[in-house]
């Protein structure tokens, strides 16, 4: 008997070892740690939820899973995501030129006068995409609704940046510290999460979600995954495509939010239609309450106002006690 399961035992082993290797070579490129896969649809807005969708999809991401320690030490950006605007898809070009090439208007591939498309700009491109890079082009910015045009250069390519929807020190703060090396670097340059837009609303928004934004280092005794500062796009008109977004792409990665973030965007979705277009007075209302310019401006303005109530008091009490003093030195002689 002993024998007999010895010989099965042998027999069978390199059946299944085959057969555990050909399952792992059909698997799709970046489908390995619940990531989507890197298919025909990787660049298509497609994969953007519609309100309803989002509204459901928000409803069952996973809880959150807060980290425990900040990035800082921890490798940072480069060590824990990778280097920026990776080829993750192997087409030749690097992820910042795939998405200006996605969201730019009269987009010119060549330094040839005039504009030359993607054809004619063949092996004029840089060493991280000879035959694809956007040398200039027009953006309808989607966070400010200002039209931008953009001009690569050192002095010039920072008027449009590709922002992560969902900031990469975010991500770690929320789940991404307990995933893959790959997984991180996907959801790094994943279109899905990309989209060119304003370079000073990229900085401002810098690590922030609609309602919350990590924030310190866990080294100083200051790291909080989840402090009070938030950031929400100005154009309005924009809020419901941005949330749609924002869901699509915790849920194509199973990553938890914040129940904050979470509530937020619930508000916003619930008064978007199917086609992220709607914006009603009650939406408009819920944004400019958390839009942090909006408050930043309340509370300049309640600001002033409390000072010159303040000056106005003072100089009315100064004038009073002014004239008592005046009536009590002519009283005296």
């Amino acid at each position: 008997g002993t024998i007999e399961l010895m010989f099965r035992l042998r027999t069978a082993l390199p059946a299944a070892l085959a057969l555990a290797l050909t399952a792992s070579l059909a698997t799709p490129v970046g489908a390995a740690n619940d990531a989507p896969a890197i298919d025909s649809n990787w660049m298509s807005d497609s994969r953007v939820l519609s309100a309803s969708q989002a509204r459901q999809a928000l409803a069952q991401l996973p809880n959150d899973a807060p980290a425990p320690k900040s990035w800082h030490g921890q490798g940072g950006r480069l060590g824990l995501f990778g280097p920026a605007w990776a080829d993750v898809d192997s087409n030749g070009c690097d992820t910042r030129n795939d998405i200006l090439g996605r969201d730019l208007k009269q987009a010119d591939y060549s330094r040839a006068p005039g504009i030359q498309g993607r054809a004619k700009g063949k092996g004029q491109g840089t060493s991280s995409c000879r035959n694809a890079t956007v040398w200039s082009g027009v953006l309808d910015d989607p966070y400010t609704a200002k039209t931008i045009s953009y001009k690569r250069g050192t002095e010039t390519s920072d008027a449009v940046q590709i922002d992560h929807v969902l900031p990469l020190a975010y991500v770690w703060a929320h789940g991404g510290w307990k995933w893959s090396a790959s997984k991180r670097q996907q959801i790094a340059n994943d279109p899905l999460n990309l989209l060119a837009v304003d370079g000073s609303s990229n900085q401002a928004k810098g690590a922030c979600g609609p309602a919350t934004c990590p924030s310190g280092d866990s080294a100083k005794g200051t790291w909080n995954p989840s402090n009070s500062r938030s950031w929400w796009p100005e154009n309005s008109n924009y809020s419901c495509n941005y949330a749609r977004r924002f869901v699509s792409v915790a849920s194509a990665y199973h990553m938890g939010l914040p129940k904050a973030d979470k509530n937020y965007l619930s508000k916003v979705l619930t008064n978007c239609s199917d086609d992220g277009t709607t914006s009603t007075s009650n939406l408009t209302k819920i944004i400019k309450q958390q839009n942090p310019k909006t408050l930043l401006i309340a509370g300049v303005v309640l600001t002033i106002v409390g000072w010159l109530a303040l000056y106005m008091l003072r100089s009315h009490l100064g004038s009073a006690l002014g004239g008592t003093k005046k009536r009590s030195r002519s009283r005296r002689r």
